[in-house]
């Protein structure tokens, strides 16, 4: 995984990282299923699964996200129940 910081239309810079598209379509697709008893999903999760899908779509290996993002999915993913 590498990073690089972009501005987000701000002054802010926001901080990509790159991610395997399989690495990411996997850990989206687990949240998923764990939540299925849920069905909304945040902001950041569709926005997540979407550039999951483009990069899909369009063949590539990886994919920028920003950062937060990622650290919010792998927050969501440590307060799964851990299968036995």
């Amino acid at each position: 995984m590498s990073s690089s910081p972009k501005r987000n239309g701000g002054n802010a810079i926001e901080q990509l990282v790159v991610v395997e598209t399989t690495q990411l379509k996997e850990r989206l697709n687990q949240l998923y299923k764990m939540r299925a008893n849920k069905p909304q999903q945040t902001a950041s999760f569709e926005h997540l699964w979407d550039l999951k899908e483009l990069a899909l779509l369009e063949g590539k290996s990886s994919v920028e996200v920003p950062r937060p993002l990622l650290d919010e999915l792998d927050g969501a993913l440590d307060q799964l129940p851990k299968p036995n």
